[in-house]
């Protein structure tokens, strides 16, 4: 589960990084295009403000060019008036003129308007106009002067001259035109954006930013731009553009740099363009910081969707989360849960279970006596019913902290954290009481027993494992008798040891010799011989005489009965064959029958190929079963005891009545024979309710028209006794003890 979880964190960490990444992408390239955005609408700007200016210099020039024409074509520059005619005619058309002014090459004042009855001071002498007077001089086109304040129109000026040339070339006047430097200022909607316009030449403003408070006591037009900004504009456009100035001039491109503020020092993002014609820079410029501040007003609404997508899959990743958690806690349940009890199951105990140091407990291993024949005589569903009701009897005695797992089908483990003798002695016992108490389901009812082996942590053992196996030992000794505790302890792990000994040397038995058979007679009501009962032997060097019913339960347990099986087979049906043909005479020969052995694939097909081999008569075989078969499918058993029976195979019942549910299913099995059990002969004749029984059982069998035999008749007055009753065949001592081959053959002889 915790894997699972990491593993879904995981992934929603995995996506919120490629998320960040795809932000920190979204984030550089809106700082890009922001800053893009920006350089496309300052130098939009930068382009419409050269434009504009372009267009009103060019009207200017123009102007002047007709006053030129007009003066020089007709000589009315030769009169005084004439050319003030012509002037005023100017002054009449465009109102964003000013006045007007001729000066003679040597600076001084020729004519004017004198509106405003202004004195011109000779133009060489003045240093503001001294080098543009020159310049003026100098060229053919118009030539920009200084923008100054006038202290009688109260405004800024910007003077446009153009030096007037005779055919000859030689110059006769310079003609200045001034005009309000305010009227031709471009506005920008965007108040954020600076604009200014300086000369080439001088480096002196021509136009400063309309946006700001400029006035005679605040005039920037009195100092060139500072040197620091030139220097900085000449190293941003050479290293961004690789091109020097007077390239940049040349092809009139408009380009945009970052430079420093030299007033703040503040990065400007800057856009600027040559006017070639005029000389001018146009310059836009705008703080860096604007286009941040826009950069980050977006960034906002950026961090505002990644933390609503962040919180929108944390939340499905939290709802994914819970529920892959309830899924794999179901799953854990499911896992680690018995389906039908919901108690812990057997995986729990192998995986999660741990041993707690300075935590005793005491493991209690429970095992319901006979419970399959619940299920082979009412169907699983009663039996799914009983285990059910078992396991809330169980959960009843269990205090809070202690474990109950359901083991295995009729099989529970209870690890209470107590190891007090008494205190698990006294809960034992409610456990025997509680699960001897009658199961009523859908009306029938059943009535039950347990064994119960416990053992102690840390008192037996300190390894889970051992403490287990030790209570599973403990547990096999009480199910001998049945409805009985045994608490685990070295007498109990002798036994083990000697099982785990006879478990070993039964492996090789077979390979040894060491299995041999012996045959005890069975006799009529006339006294002659009706058969013999096959049983078999076990001698060992190291273990000695074993008895069958000790060796037999090993066997079936740890798979090797179906070789014992075989032998016990072969050897009866070889040895009585060899018998019968030596005293001339056929009698039955009764073999007892595992129920493990009937279980086998191919069993009936392997037992009738034996009996084929061995030549041996068919219809003096005898199968005896137990009633241990009903623990088994018993429609199965059914099936195969009908086949044997087609097959003129008798079959017989052995120690009927000692099982359980032995009445119900009487009526069921195909059998021929009945055997009444030594336990309740010994006593038949001082003991009342054995004589009662055995007269039920005969009666039972007398209706069903089957065969009554009784074993272990010791004495005459037992014989004499069954005989009243009806039984008609007899075994035990009171005839013969087991014979070996050779003396049942003398035994049949002297018969």
């Amino acid at each position: 589960m915790e894997s699972s979880q990491k593993n879904i964190w995981t992934l929603f960490y995995i996506i919120i990084f490629l998320i960040v990444s795809t932000f920190i992408f979204l984030i550089v390239n809106t700082h890009i295009s922001t800053k893009k955005d920006f350089i496309v609408e300052e130098e939009n700007l930068t382009k419409i403000k050269a434009n504009s200016l372009s267009a009103i210099f060019s009207q200017y020039e123009t102007i002047l060019n007709i006053i030129e024409n007009q003066l020089i074509i007709e000589k009315n520059y030769q009169s005084i008036n004439l050319s003030e005619k012509v002037l005023n005619s100017v002054l009449i058309n465009d109102n964003n003129i000013l006045g007007f002014a001729l000066f003679k090459p040597n600076g001084d004042l020729y004519l004017t308007n004198n509106k405003n009855n202004e004195n011109f001071p000779n133009l060489l002498e003045k240093e503001e106009t001294k080098k543009s007077f020159e310049y003026t001089m100098q060229k053919d086109s118009i030539v920009l002067g200084r923008t100054y304040y006038s202290d009688i129109r109260k405004k800024f000026i910007l003077p446009i001259r153009k030096t007037i040339r005779d055919k000859k070339g030689e110059i006769l006047f310079v003609l200045s035109i001034i005009i309000d430097a305010n009227k031709i200022q471009y506005s920008s909607k965007n108040e954020k954006y600076k604009h200014h316009v300086f000369r080439g030449f001088d480096y002196f403003y021509q136009i400063y930013n309309e946006n700001e408070n400029v006035n005679e006591k605040n005039n920037p037009y009195e100092k060139p731009v500072p040197k620091e900004l030139l220097e900085n504009i000449k190293e941003s456009v050479e290293k961004k553009y690789n091109k020097s100035v007077e390239e940049i001039k040349n092809s009139e491109e408009v380009i945009t740099f970052e430079s420093k503020n030299y007033n703040s020092y503040d990065i400007e993002l800057v856009s600027s363009k040559y006017l070639k014609a005029y000389e001018l820079w146009v310059i836009t410029q705008i703080p860096i910081n604007e286009v941040n501040k826009v950069f980050f007003k977006k960034l906002v609404y950026l961090f505002i969707l990644l933390v609503i997508i962040y919180f929108i899959l944390y939340y499905l990743f939290s709802v994914i989360n819970h529920s892959e958690e309830k899924k794999q806690k179901a799953l854990e349940f499911q896992a680690y849960h018995d389906y039908l009890t919901n108690l812990y199951n057997r995986l729990f105990i192998i995986q999660k279970f741990k041993i707690e140091k300075n935590k005793p407990f005491s493991l209690f291993f429970i095992n319901v006596d006979n419970f399959k024949s619940v299920n082979n005589s009412h169907g699983h569903n009663y039996g799914d019913d009983v285990l059910k009701e078992i396991s809330l009897r169980l959960i009843e005695l269990k205090n809070s902290n202690d474990y109950l797992i359901r083991y295995s089908g009729d099989e529970f483990i209870f690890i209470v954290y107590d190891t007090n003798l008494e205190n698990i002695k006294e809960l034992a016992s409610k456990i025997l009481k509680s699960l001897r108490q009658p199961y009523n389901i859908n009306s029938v009812t059943f009535t039950l027993s347990c064994s119960i082996g416990i053992a102690r942590y840390p008192d037996n053992a300190e390894n889970f494992n051992e403490i287990k196996r030790y209570a599973d030992i403990a547990m096999y000794e009480s199910k001998k008798e049945k409805n009985k505790y045994t608490i685990f302890e070295d007498s109990v792990k002798d036994i083990y040891i000697k099982k785990l000994l006879m478990e070993y040397e039964l492996k090789s038995s077979l390979k040894n010799n060491e299995m041999y058979m012996m045959y005890q007679p069975q006799i009529d009501i006339n006294g002659n011989l009706y058969g013999v009962e096959a049983l078999v032997r076990w001698e060992n060097k190291n273990l000695g005489f074993v008895s069958p019913d000790k060796f037999i339960e090993i066997a079936e347990a740890t798979g090797f009965m179906k070789k014992l099986g075989d032998f016990i087979i072969n050897t009866s049906l070889k040895e009585i064959c060899e018998i019968q043909k030596l005293c001339n005479k056929k009698f039955q020969l009764s073999i007892n029958i595992s129920v493990k052995q009937f279980i086998e694939k191919d069993f009936n097909t392997e037992l009738l190929n034996m009996i084929k081999k061995s030549g041996f008569d068919i219809k003096n075989v005898t199968l005896e079963i137990t009633e241990n078969v009903c623990i088994e499918d018993i429609d199965y058993i059914i099936n195969l005891l009908k086949e044997f029976k087609q097959h003129s195979i008798k079959i017989s019942l052995d120690d009927f009545g000692t099982g359980y549910s032995s009445l119900s299913l009487l009526k069921k099995l195909p059998i021929d024979e009945l055997k009444i059990d030594k336990s309740f002969v010994d006593d038949i004749l001082v003991n009342s309710s054995s004589k009662k029984m055995i007269e039920n059982i005969i009666s039972i069998g007398k209706n069903l028209d089957l065969v009554i035999l009784a074993e272990g008749i010791e004495e005459l007055e037992q014989k004499n006794l069954l005989e009243s009753y009806g039984t008609t065949l007899f075994q035990g001592y009171y005839y013969s003890k087991p014979l070996k081959k050779d003396e049942l053959l003398k035994f049949i002889n002297k018969k």
